[in-house]
């Protein structure tokens, strides 16, 4: 065996190695949660007040960056909830009723 023939194994090794570290560098968090009552209308707003996501009534998932964020429900009432997408899995559960 040749050292030649070596070396794609180990660039191949390193290739590897940088990919299994990116989930520690990923740009976006999961958020989970559900939205009440079957009537609610909500959408999540960034701190910059851009709308970044509309909610249905039920269980959502969404993909969030980190940082400060609102759940602003507008029907049946409207309230605001703040919350934080962490560097790891967040639950937030909005109640518009």
């Amino acid at each position: 065996m040749t050292i030649t023939s070596l070396r794609p194994s180990f660039n191949f090794a390193l290739g590897l190695v940088a990919l299994a570290s990116l989930p520690s560098l990923a740009a976006a968090d999961v958020v989970t949660g559900t939205v009440t009552p079957a009537a609610a209308k909500a959408v999540i707003v960034d701190a910059a007040g851009k709308t970044v996501a509309e909610l249905k009534p039920g269980a959502y998932q969404l993909q969030l960056a980190p940082g400060r964020y609102k759940a602003r429900c507008l029907a049946p009432t409207q309230r605001e909830q703040e919350f934080l997408s962490l560097s790891e899995p967040v639950t937030v559960n909005v109640d518009c009723g």
